[in-house]
């Protein structure tokens, strides 16, 4: 049986002809060419990746490690989430290959934190010897191989045939390794997160020197900054998170952020990266709304007031206003066609559209197809879909059967009916190279659309919200809000109406935002 000592460890180390000594830190050109590091010294070398890159959350800290370090000969491990916690090594030799030793700077951890905390505390003591940090995995030998690490200190796995440094109990109290603790150099490398990272990336991404741009939604255009960013950008980019897909479909939402028009707010994803309230209503028609109540410029000066009061109650967030447009109607007569459906020609609705652009406001078409489908309306009105700040919306109460009549029943669609517009939507956005689009759907009851939970949501160029519509009691309400958003599907967003004269009472904005949990996408009064 063989025990590693540090100072056989440096001595097997200078004897290999790959480690010169050179350098604490440094930085890669993007090949894989192991950097010659210095047997006597701990340090970490970033490098520059030769092209974009995801990192699945499964990769975790080991993904964002081969995307940007090259070497670090010391490391921070432990526990994989939700492993059994492991005894304490003791400082004598074990059937391991390992050497264990307590750091001479502190005592043995009195007590051994567990679970997130553990993480937590390992994550606080890389960061301070700014060196990386790992859970323990099947993969990690390998990478601890590559990186050519030589001690580990560690929380409770096995060092992998290092070196093995006890945790300590505080990052107050670190132990004494030559050239720890490091100050990494700031890194210039374009690094996206879908939310905040978990606390072994975010140390190894702090040990490469690197400061991520955290998002929410997996598109890199998600905001003003971020499409600022990889505009400015052209170097390959590092994006961290599930939610950024494979490298093809991040390249193509990269090339969407890069080229397609802006939102009102900034970025060309309409949410999380900001939040609408709007104007629902028909062009000149004061009883289907408050839109309609006033001409295109009045309605703006109207929605903006709502915006001020929003944006004051919701400081962190990009407020913009917005417009629902009704423009295919109800009606209680067939019509030429049959439909039920009263189609409203294109230019009485532009000039609302006209307005809302030149006043940065979005607007959505609301279709109430009556007795035909959803897709042949929505085809009506492609040319003014075509419009950057131009969404769609469906109302399936609206929405007859061959026989059916408005008011004499809750309408309803197929989940199928919606993924076939959905679809054609995401291709017509692609096709004229547009921003992602708004895709609304109208509910207040539950069968009002038939097999929701199969909504396909994976098309990155629309973003479904489902807006509950409900009038009444606020109690009936909050019992609507709760029931809509029981097995709500994956990447869907939730918005809110207020009715001016039937809500008993309306809610005020404070109300509304106080009241309304999780804070609502879009907000609309009629």
């Amino acid at each position: 049986m063989t025990t590693f000592t540090r100072r056989s460890l440096i001595a097997g180390a200078t004897a290999g002809a790959a480690l010169t000594v050179v350098g604490c830190t440094g930085s890669g050109a993007g090949n894989d060419a192991p950097p010659r590091v210095d047997p006597k010294s701990n340090g970490v070398f970033t490098r520059t990746p030769d092209a974009n890159v995801t990192v699945p959350d499964a990769d975790g800290a080991i993904g964002v490690s081969k995307a940007l370090l090259s070497a670090a000969t010391a490391v921070v491990v432990a526990p994989a989430p939700g492993a059994a916690a492991q005894p304490a090594a003791s400082a004598s030799p074990s059937p391991s290959r390992t050497a264990t030793r307590t750091p001479a700077a502190s005592a043995s951890p009195s007590a051994a934190p567990g679970g997130d905390d553990k993480a937590k505390l390992a994550a606080s003591v890389a960061k301070a010897l700014g060196v990386p940090m790992f859970y323990d995995s099947p993969a990690l030998a390998a990478e601890l191989d590559r990186l050519q690490t030589r001690t580990v200190i560690s929380y409770g796995p096995d060092a992998h045939g290092r070196e093995r440094v006890e945790g300590p109990a505080s990052a107050d109290n670190l132990p004494q390794l030559p050239g720890l603790p490091r100050k990494p150099d700031a890194n210039a490398q374009l690094v996206l997160t879908d939310g905040e990272p978990e606390p072994a990336t975010a140390a190894t991404l702090a040990a490469a020197g690197v400061t991520p741009l955290v998002l929410h939604s997996g598109h890199p255009g998600e905001t003003k900054t971020s499409v600022e960013k990889v505009k400015a950008d052209t170097k390959p980019i590092v994006a961290v998170g599930t939610a950024f897909g494979s490298v093809a479909a991040f390249d193509v939402k990269l090339d969407v952020a890069r080229t397609a028009a802006e939102l009102p707010g900034g970025g060309v994803t309409p949410f999380p990266g900001r939040r609408m309230i709007a104007l629902y209503g028909h062009p000149g028609t004061a009883a289907l709304g408050m839109m309609g109540e006033q001409p295109p410029a009045q309605a703006v000066g109207r929605v903006k007031e709502y915006v001020d009061e929003y944006q004051a109650l919701l400081k962190d967030d990009t407020i913009i206003g917005a417009f629902e447009i009704i423009t295919t109607v109800a009606s209680g007569f067939p019509g030429k066609d049959g439909t039920y459906s009263f189609k409203t020609p294109q230019e009485q609705i532009l000039p609302w559209i006209e307005e809302a652009e030149r006043s940065g406001l979005y607007c959505v078409l609301d279709l109430q197809p009556g007795r035909t489908d959803f897709l042949t309306q929505a085809k009506l009105y492609a040319d003014l879909l075509k419009r950057p700040w131009v969404g769609l919306a469906l109302d399936p109460e609206w929405r007859l059967k061959p026989n059916q009549k408005h008011l004499q029943q809750i309408g309803q669609v197929g989940v199928d009916e919606i993924n076939t517009v959905g679809a054609w939507l995401a291709d017509f956005v692609k096709e004229n190279k547009l921003p992602p689009k708004v895709l609304t759907l109208h509910q207040f009851q539950s069968r009002m659309i038939v097999g929701r939970d199969r909504l396909d949501t994976s098309r990155d160029e629309i973003q479904y919200l489902v807006h509950a519509d409900g009038q009444g009691t606020q109690p009936m309400k909050q019992d609507t809000w709760g029931v809509l958003k029981k097995g709500l599907p994956a990447n869907v967003y939730l918005g809110w109406k207020n009715f001016v004269d039937e809500d008993k009472p309306m809610l005020t904005p404070k109300q509304t935002v106080d009241q309304v949990h999780p804070t609502p996408y879009f907000v609309s009064y009629q």
